[in-house]
């Protein structure tokens, strides 16, 4: 059976891959921007900007994690829920 999440995860993960291209493709420009102009505070804004993108994959796959545990932890609630129904049906 087919995932119903499979296509929001997808989105996801694109989405995520692509917020972390931009934000290291900023980091970069400004690092050469940095250097041609000899100015040391964009060098500084540029390792921020290129190092928050390895933090969007950090925070994703945290985040991924999380929803797992979340989906593991219905499921288990949902079996719950219906070993007390069979109960109270078969009291």
């Amino acid at each position: 059976m087919r995932d119903p999440h499979e296509g929001s995860a997808r989105l996801n993960r694109t989405l995520t891959i692509l917020a972390a291209a931009f934000l290291a493709f900023d980091g970069a420009a400004l690092l050469v921007a940095a250097a041609l102009l000899r100015r040391p505070f964009l060098a500084v804004v540029g390792v921020c900007l290129f190092a928050s993108s390895g933090l969007v994959f950090v925070y994703w796959r945290w985040h991924r994690r999380q929803l797992a545990e979340i989906v593991e932890a219905r499921r288990a609630l949902s079996a719950d829920a219906r070993a007390i129904q069979d109960l109270i049906r078969r009291s």
